[in-house]
């Protein structure tokens, strides 16, 4: 465990230019009779491989204390890259240094023995992980006790289920004492009520001022444990920043049939608004107050602004996703959070909030109804739409999200030219705080999501709160005590 002389900021992974390539046999007869054929040819390469990199001149520099978030999609390089952070793999070119004892759940059920029962995996892995004898009976009853799996722990490990397998890697993991812990998709498979315990295990130990390494499928975890996120592709660094323009970022790339091409503008509008300092307000901060209502007045009178059908024929001849940005933020109301993506097919313009008698404004009492209105021009036929709401806190996290295909609508198919007025009412049971509007058009074909314009984080605004009540939703409630007459004192 970290001690309190230690620098809260010192770096305890650093890796510099770490590459990762595994040789591919086409032939496996020739993969036996490598050795000899390398005497035979002075060392010279087989001619029947190739080469594939699965991690390329990897660079990144993580502190104590730090929950890391790293995602990316399915062969994006995750697994190799942790393998290597755990020492299970070697880099084949690159330096990594690690400081600390390391504790990695990098799949399930790995380093267990199949054959041996739950007690004797956990003497064998607790070992493994540089536990003593003495420290391991020391831990034994913790170990089981949280794992939950007490009456099987002198079954075989194969006899388990997943679920089972994942409770008592995890359990043997959290209670060796390590300063950095990394997690490989692991807490996927627990069910709620472990993954609960989960989370609030791994909230205590960063409080502690140890390291996490977390890869996830899951956006809302990575967002929910992780102050900083990397994503991933082929092997390569994309992004690292906050958790929400990270799963910005893979929302765009996995949706899109174009690939990397399909952000490479905004990641390099990222880069360039961390580059000149333009970053994000902190939570709590204040807002630009360029763009909120306070501060920008009216907005900016029509000549200013590009006619509707010369805007879209502008957008889908350059396909500039950086100018889709900015010209959307023409609204008073648009925060300086709002990243977009789309728009092709067709955009959502202009995007009001109001309150219940549809006055437009930006802080909103707990409990209070509000009316979010979207203005939708189609560039081409829409048949089927889908119109979205996802209501986010400061941290990304979304607290609400609904869409018309949820709420079992079917709206009508739209025309070239056509203009859909999209108003969505809801009650805001949340508590004091900030919170973010997002908003989607897409529609379904062939069962995936094919998306005509989605804006995120589009709106910010705040909630005040009505009493000292706490915790995350607004539950109006009322007390009532009373005092039966037979325990009344007489008079």
């Amino acid at each position: 465990m970290p001690s309190a002389e230690e620098s809260p900021s010192e770096t305890v992974i650093s890796l510099h230019g770490v590459t990762k390539t595994y040789t591919i046999w086409d032939d496996p007869a020739a993969r036996l009779m490598a050795p000899l054929r390398r005497l035979w040819s002075g060392g010279k390469p087989a001619a029947a491989t190739r080469q594939f990199t699965a991690v390329k001149a990897i660079s990144l520099a993580i502190t104590r204390g730090e929950c890391l978030g790293i995602i990316g999609r399915n062969g994006a390089g995750k697994s190799t890259l942790l393998q290597m952070i755990a020492g299970t793999v070697q880099p084949s070119t690159g330096t990594i240094a690690v400081h600390g004892r390391v504790a990695a759940l990098l799949e399930l059920g790995s380093g267990f023995n199949p054959d041996f029962t739950g007690r004797e995996n956990i003497h064998l892995n607790a070992a493994i992980l540089g536990l003593t004898k003495p420290e391991i009976a020391q831990k034994f009853d913790a170990i089981v006790a949280y794992s939950g799996i007490g009456e099987f722990i002198d079954q075989p490990v194969r006899t388990y289920s997943s679920g089972m397998t994942l409770r008592l890697a995890f359990a043997v993991c959290v209670h060796v004492d390590a300063d950095i812990l990394i997690i490989d998709e692991a807490l996927a498979v627990g069910d709620a009520r472990f993954q609960f315990k989960c989370h609030a295990t791994l909230e205590q130990m960063l409080k502690e001022g140890r390291t996490i390494i977390f890869v996830s499928h899951d956006t809302n975890a990575v967002k929910r444990m992780c102050r900083t996120a990397v994503l991933l592709e082929r092997g390569e660094v994309l992004l690292k920043g906050s958790p929400n323009d990270v799963t910005n970022i893979y929302t765009k790339l996995i949706t899109s049939p174009h690939g990397v091409e399909a952000i490479r503008d905004d990641l390099a509008a990222l880069r360039q608004r961390t580059e000149t300092g333009e970053g994000r307000p902190h939570s709590g901060e204040a807002i630009d107050g360029t763009n909120s209502s306070e501060s920008a007045g009216a907005q900016p009178p029509a000549s200013s602004l590009p006619a509707p059908a010369s805007l879209l024929a502008s957008d889908l001849a350059a396909s500039a996703s950086e100018n889709l940005l900015t010209e959307e933020r023409s609204h008073q109301q648009i925060s300086d959070k709002e990243y977009a993506y789309g728009g092709e097919m067709g955009r959502i313009e202009t995007v009001t909030l109001t309150d219940a008698d549809d006055q437009p404004r930006l802080a909103f009492p707990a409990g209070s109804r509000i009316r979010v209105r979207l203005s939708c021009l189609a560039a081409q036929t829409i048949p089927d739409p889908i119109y979205a709401l996802t209501i986010k806190d400061v941290r990304g996290q979304e607290i609400y999200g609904t869409n018309t295909y949820f709420q079992n609508q079917s709206p009508p198919s739209v025309p070239p030219g056509g203009r859909v007025e999209v108003r969505f009412e809801v009650q805001l049971n949340v508590q004091a705080g900030v919170y973010f509007i997002s908003l989607g058009w897409v529609r379904l074909v062939n069962g995936e999501v094919q998306v005509i314009h989605r804006r995120y984080d589009s709106i910010r605004f705040d909630v005040m709160p009505r009493d000292k009540s706490f915790g995350l939703a607004h539950c109006p409630t009322t007390i009532e005590v009373k005092m039966p007459a037979s325990a009344q004192r007489p008079a």
